[in-house]
């Protein structure tokens, strides 16, 4: 889910971008027969892309606070241990990334048009999200399982269901649930902390019908 809200940020922030470079240089819009300072409703169109900027970015923003909710009581889980070293600083570089990359449109549009301003606001607060979810919510990124699913929270929420699971397989550094009428699901192995795999594995068979669901010798060997 952050992977699709992610390009869906990009696809939107071209049309953005194009815009504040079009009014910031006053750039003939030719079948218009005019030019982008005399763009008709231009604060208008700067509002709605702005709006849905800001949509994108809160159900994002939702989703990983409450993947955290549900991790910051390890008592709600029968298995649950912090994210593994290596995940965790991945997890923390991707977040500085996309602070820094908000950041650097904020610029952007500041030096191209003030006109811009609301989409300045809106990857201002993106920016403050991102360095907020890192400075309170990183010690809560966790993998857990419950009676019902595997749950994984750190920069995105990953929810895993047992029912209609059929098999289970590490491949590389990722395992992977594959389901009846082919659905797949995945995450990567470095979420599960140096030394828990073991236990891991063994609460995550303790919880799942080992007639029905098939285990690769890869994944029950993998320490």
């Amino acid at each position: 889910m952050n992977r699709s809200i992610n390009i869906l940020l990009l696809v939107v922030s071209f049309p953005a971008m194009a815009l504040s470079i079009f009014v910031g240089f006053d750039l003939p819009i030719e079948f218009l027969h005019t030019t982008a300072s005399q763009l008709p409703y231009k604060a208008e169109i700067f509002y709605v892309i702005a709006g849905l900027l800001l949509l994108l970015i809160a159900r994002r923003s939702v989703q990983r606070w409450v993947g955290v909710g549900m991790t910051r009581k390890p008592e709600r889980f029968i298995w649950c241990a912090p994210i593994g070293a290596e995940r965790q600083k991945q997890v923390r570089m991707y977040l500085i990334l996309e602070a820094a990359v908000a950041l650097a449109f904020v610029f952007g549009c500041w030096q191209l048009t003030i006109e811009s301003w609301p989409l300045m606001v809106v990857y201002g607060l993106m920016c403050l999200d991102q360095l907020l979810f890192l400075a309170i919510a990183s010690k809560w990124f966790r993998i857990g399982i419950t009676q019902k699913a595997l749950v994984v929270a750190d920069r995105e929420l990953r929810v895993l269901y047992f029912q209609g699971l059929r098999r289970v397989e590490l491949h590389q550094q990722t395992i992977y649930f594959e389901y009846i009428e082919d659905l797949q699901l995945h995450f990567p192995t470095n979420c599960v902390p140096e030394g828990k795999f073991a236990e891991f594995r063994d609460t995550l068979e303790s919880r799942v019908n080992r007639d029905k669901v098939f285990f690769s010798e890869k994944f029950k060997k993998n320490v």
